[in-house]
């Protein structure tokens, strides 16, 4: 199994409410027909938060969500590129929405490495 992880900035003037709710109806279900090898398509929505070390105030995180979608294997996440690139229509479709919902130049990507610690091991 592997995870590409995406890290997205919303674009300037929507609130993160406003990103949150387009994303979830409009991005998913375009998202979604494009990506059909994807096992698991998560989104993580970072809140701020006051800072719980020092005491100090909430900043707004560099990114607005951690979208991790998940595949079978590397061979699977190439095949669903490949398809993707057979059906520009949709690319389109999907690339005119991320124009109007991220900062597109604050993008990245990458395969994620999972390593998990047994906290539960004394």
């Amino acid at each position: 199994m592997i995870k590409v992880v995406v890290l997205l900035k919303r674009r300037p003037g929507l609130s993160l409410a406003e990103f949150i709710d387009h994303y979830e109806t409009v991005h998913v279900p375009l998202a979604t027909r494009l990506s059909t090898r994807a096992l698991r398509y998560e989104r993580h929505f970072l809140h701020p938060i006051p800072n719980m070390v020092e005491a100090g105030p909430s900043v707004e995180p560099e990114y607005d969500v951690v979208t991790e979608i998940w595949y079978d294997d590397l061979a699977a996440f190439d095949a669903d590129q490949r398809d993707a690139r057979a059906r520009p229509e949709q690319v389109a479709a999907v690339i005119a929405d991320e124009k109007v919902l991220f900062d597109r130049a604050k993008t990245r990507i990458a395969l994620a490495e999972d390593r998990v610690s047994d906290l539960t091991a004394g």
